[in-house]
């Protein structure tokens, strides 16, 4: 066990709902604490990486014998193990130990749910034309991927899968405390790293015109931009796509009577997809994805706008009836029994 750097993840770091850690095994199986240890202290040591992975915070368990000798699973036989079950685990000077390796996989978890809570609150907003404030979630954010660049800067979730996160002048503090500049999502694939998202955020950003009599599904977008983003990314690299997939879907699918919030509702069930990507897209696929799922779900809208059809299904007054022996009715019905289109029961 190493001496007091300070906690490694933040207090609020809670991955409890990701059933799964990540294991690398070859840096596992090549680490010095399995190749050294023998059953009792491998099983101790693997034992409290998973219990601390449902820790809160993530990463993290108590400084103490007695909990530790319960969490491993070894009870009485805790002191005999604990010298290798600690290896790598440093003092977090908050009663708490942490492990680097484990840090490091939970902290790109709870970067990962950071950035699917801003984008849904975004969404959100847009959706119901109201303002949600996301900035204590987005000062989370910056201080999450702060923590992770400093524990592990080769990390992926700081260039590919997650939105980069503007770098604060000074350092982002635990608990989301805020800088005094709001914290913005920006992405710069072409230099790989933190940056300002005032600096060219627009860069490549052109005036977008709906094309017309296209293949159904297919648009073309942003061409000549080849990086792979998340939606999220690629919204906030060009401000103005949810307007240019709407105006291309109204152009692509005229058939359709949507309006706008029905054009709303889709494209937030396109952000609830994009989550479920584990790699981006490029522009051109993220449009084409888009058309799909406006194509898939938008005759459910037309359905409920169709205008019932009452005459279709609406009763005719009966025919005067003949009774043998007792002569034709030809009094016309009752007026007053007539029932109104409206009225009638549909079949």
């Amino acid at each position: 066990m190493s001496n007091l750097i300070g906690p490694l993840t933040p207090k609020e770091c809670d991955v409890s709902n990701f059933p799964f850690m990540p294991l690398d095994i070859d840096r596992l199986l090549n680490s010095e604490t399995w190749i050294l240890g023998d059953d009792s202290e491998k099983v101790a040591s693997m034992t409290l990486w998973l219990k601390s992975w449902h820790q809160i915070p993530a990463a993290s368990i108590p400084n103490n014998d007695k909990m530790l000798a319960h969490l491993s699973g070894m009870g009485t036989k805790w002191k005999k193990v604990k010298e290798h079950a600690l290896r790598g685990w440093v003092d977090g000077g908050d009663g708490r130990l942490y492990h680097p390796v484990v840090a490091e996989k939970a902290l790109e978890a709870w970067i990962e749910k950071l950035a699917s809570a801003i984008s849904g609150a975004q969404g959100n907003a847009k959706r119901w034309q109201i303002e949600i404030n996301t900035s204590d979630l987005q000062n989370q954010l910056c201080d999450a991927v702060y923590r992770l660049k400093n524990i592990a800067p080769q990390s992926k979730a700081l260039t590919k899968k997650i939105a980069k996160i503007i770098e604060s002048q000074s350092q982002p503090v635990s608990g989301g405390d805020s800088n005094p500049n709001q914290v913005g999502i920006a992405t710069d694939k072409t230099q790989n790293r933190i940056d300002n998202s005032s600096s060219g955020s627009n860069a490549g950003e052109e005036n977008f015109t709906p094309q017309q009599d296209v293949i159904a599904g297919y648009a073309v977008y942003q061409m000549q931009d080849h990086g792979l983003y998340s939606l999220m990314e690629l919204e906030q690299k060009y401000p103005a796509l949810q307007q240019n997939f709407i105006d291309q879907a109204k152009a692509s699918y005229k058939s359709h009577t949507l309006n706008m919030n029905q054009y709303l509702e889709l494209f937030t069930e396109l952000r609830k997809w994009s989550l479920t990507k584990s790699i981006g897209q490029t522009p051109q696929k993220w449009i084409n994805s888009w058309l799909t799922i406006v194509k898939n779900n938008a005759h459910e809208f037309d359905k409920s706008t169709e205008k019932p059809s009452h005459f279709k299904n609406s009763r005719q007054p009966e025919k005067p009836k003949h009774k043998y022996g007792t002569g034709v009715v030809t009094s016309a019905p009752d007026q007053n029994q007539m029932r109104d289109v409206s009225e009638v029961d549909h079949e």
